[in-house]
């Protein structure tokens, strides 16, 4: 109630409680040990839930320690944290996905801003066709798409603006046209859209694409062929709202230079 409104993702904490107050709502500060730890792991779902979890917990414990003081300050024991999931889409598997959602069209502009842009999921949902401080919005004169509005709060998950790439523009403007005074880009009668996992989950079924593929997903798909087009690693990461250590970390032997300077070094000094 005193920090996490202040935050970039107040809902995100607010689930994480939800998850945690069962298991330590009763317990102490002092209870937090490595026993108590894996405790609480083997009770959730997934290792990477629970340390998602555990890590909100910490975040809440080092607060109250900065802002009143806490002697001593327990030692937390994670999860082990797991390796990214990289499932990214063949342009035939995103024809096929798009394809299976077009009797949603909620959600096959969802799915299209996604693969072109890169964007995360709850700033594709936020997206308004008018200015805002509260949620991102397009500028559809300048091409621009911006991913937050000029009121929120920044967090590590960052969130620049993006060119709009030209045939995603042609479609934008067209929506637009069609949803006349709707303020909101992704609404399902003139609403807005919280969640289009359902919908997705249906599309990507009858898609017969595999179980791995989740709106996420498109982020990993847009990074994984902008790196497969050979655009350089400066220029993606920025339009992709990441560093380009992280860029080059997890797509980067996607790209046709990848190591390529090495192996052809290695090479000619064998010869």
């Amino acid at each position: 109630m005193e920090h996490a409104p202040s935050v970039g993702r107040p809902k995100l904490i607010a689930d994480h409680i939800e998850g945690l107050a069962p298991f330590w709502a009763h317990r102490m500060v002092a209870s937090i040990k490595g026993k108590t730890c894996r405790d609480f792991a083997d009770s959730r779902t997934t290792p990477s839930m629970a340390r998602h979890e555990l890590e909100t917990l910490r975040a809440a414990v080092n607060y109250f320690h900065k802002e009143y003081g806490l002697d001593p300050v327990p030692a937390f024991t994670m999860p082990e944290k797991h390796r990214a999931r990289e499932r990214w889409l063949t342009r035939d598997e995103a024809a096929a996905l798009l394809w299976q959602a077009r009797r949603t069209p909620h959600v096959a502009r969802f799915i299209l801003i996604g693969l072109y842009t890169g964007t995360r999921s709850g700033a594709i949902l936020g997206l308004s066709w008018l200015p805002s401080v509260k949620t991102g919005w397009l500028d559809l004169e300048q091409g621009i798409m911006h991913r937050s509005g000029s009121g929120q709060r920044q967090s590590n998950k960052r969130q620049p603006p993006a060119a709009i790439p030209e045939r995603l523009l042609a479609h934008m403007r067209r929506w637009k046209r069609l949803d006349k005074n709707i303020r909101h880009v992704i609404n399902w009668n003139g609403s807005s859209v919280l969640s289009v996992k359902k919908a997705f989950r249906n599309a990507r079924q009858n898609a017969k694409l595999s179980n791995d593929v989740i709106p996420h997903s498109l982020r990993h798909t847009a990074a994984t062929w902008l790196m497969q087009s050979g655009v350089e690693p400066w220029q993606a990461a920025g339009f992709l709202g990441m560093t380009v250590e992280v860029l080059e970390r997890v797509y980067g032997h996607h790209h046709p230079n990848f190591q390529k300077a090495a192996s052809t070094a290695i090479a000619a000094r064998r010869a």
